[in-house]
């Protein structure tokens, strides 16, 4: 009898460990949460990387709103003109300093003004720092350039998608 007994409080020590791990799994995950942003800001043509592509190196910097706050954002991408496609980084900063990161594609399409040109894209987000320590999720953009100058474009991006939080 005392060695089923023993057999038996070891099983329902083993099962409330699974239980209690399962648990803390659980609550270690939080739901995602709506992500939304909407930035207007510059891009510029910082470099040509390929003449006969051509390949160009744009990088943007912005500011507006959304789901984090009153937040800046910036952007390095390398883009085939030829093609429209490209990929690069970016980084939003909420007000607190916490900053998320991701990876994004887009796809450059041109429009009746030879100036203007429209932006659709995909971003993954691959984590941060302070509150965005861990995150993930994603989210898709649309956005706007209208070139000022050769190298030069104002820029308006509008991103939604959802994001998953570490909880501390």
């Amino acid at each position: 009898m005392h060695t089923r007994t023993q057999s038996a409080r070891r099983c329902l020590a083993a099962a409330s460990l699974f239980v209690g791990t399962c648990l803390a799994f659980a609550s270690a995950t939080a739901a995602p949460l709506p992500f939304d942003a909407q930035v207007t800001g510059q891009s510029d043509i910082v470099g040509v990387l390929d003449p006969n592509g051509p390949v160009v190196r744009i990088e943007t910097a912005a500011s507006g709103r959304g789901s984090l706050g009153l937040l800046r954002y910036f952007s390095a991408d390398e883009v085939n003109l030829a093609s429209g496609r490209g990929a690069g980084s970016n980084r939003f900063v909420a007000d607190d300093g916490s900053e998320l990161f991701g990876i994004f594609t887009v796809q450059l399409v041109p429009t009746a003004e030879p100036a203007v040109l429209e932006l659709f894209g995909d971003v993954d987000f691959t984590g941060g720092s302070g509150r965005f320590a861990g995150a993930d999720g994603s989210a898709s953009f649309t956005g706007v350039g209208s070139f000022i100058s050769a190298v030069t474009a104002l820029s308006r991006f509008e991103f939604r998608g959802e994001l998953q939080l570490v909880p501390e």
